[in-house]
């Protein structure tokens, strides 16, 4: 039985995509390192298709990361929110990847399968990309108020103080960032919270004086 690796190379061999050789090769910097060649965008529908028959963690992971850019958008979310279900229960690491290519897949027919997943405790960390991508749904009222919750939470708190703050502004985010920097009863919270506060106040001083 061929696994998963093998099965996606085949795969994607036989469609004629091209750089399969890069298929788990990821480069950021290319001024030292070469360039992948792998066509992601090509591969795209070889992937969505196997996906949700891959349990190599590695190569979800992969799969993941290659359907992360907006060209994926929409057609890559329901094959993602499929993945994230499945991996996010017992799997942070890998569910992270997938939430992450998953909220830039989305649009607002999505919403609310976004609002779900970012408000479901259970899935922990693994839901940061996506809560943090709620600031580009704005102008749905459930969403600030959704995100305004989350930056309570410990595992999103970040994010959602950074996704508030693109949502509504600096000066708007000001108050809920100072609750929180104040009077939240985990300590690490109230830290990123305090960040967030001179984050926003440092923004904004910068666009009174440019």
């Amino acid at each position: 039985m061929q696994d998963d690796w093998d099965r996606l190379r085949s795969a994607l061999r036989a469609e004629g995509v091209t750089g399969v050789e890069d298929l788990d090769r990821f480069v950021n910097n290319t001024k030292h390192l070469a360039p992948s060649r792998f066509d992601s965008r090509a591969a795209m529908p070889v992937l969505l298709r196997l996906l949700p028959t891959l349990t190599d963690r590695k190569a979800v992971e992969a799969t993941a990361r290659h359907l992360h850019g907006a060209w994926a958008r929409p057609s890559a979310f329901d094959a993602l929110e499929e993945a994230f279900r499945t991996w996010a229960p017992h799997d942070a690491l890998v569910a992270w990847t997938i939430g992450d290519s998953l909220a830039l897949a989305a649009t607002f027919d999505d919403l609310d399968v976004l609002l779900d997943f970012a408000e479901n405790r259970q899935y922990g960390q693994a839901r940061q990309m996506i809560v943090y991508s709620l600031w580009r749904f704005g102008k749905d009222l459930r969403v600030v108020d959704a995100i305004r919750r989350l930056t309570e939470d410990p595992d999103v708190c970040l994010h959602a103080m950074t996704a508030l703050r693109r949502a509504v502004g600096n000066e708007a985010a000001m108050l809920q960032l100072c609750r929180v920097r104040d009077e939240h009863p985990d300590q690490n919270v109230r830290k990123q919270a305090a960040r967030a506060v001179k984050n926003a106040q440092r923004s904004l001083v910068r666009h009174q004086y440019p």
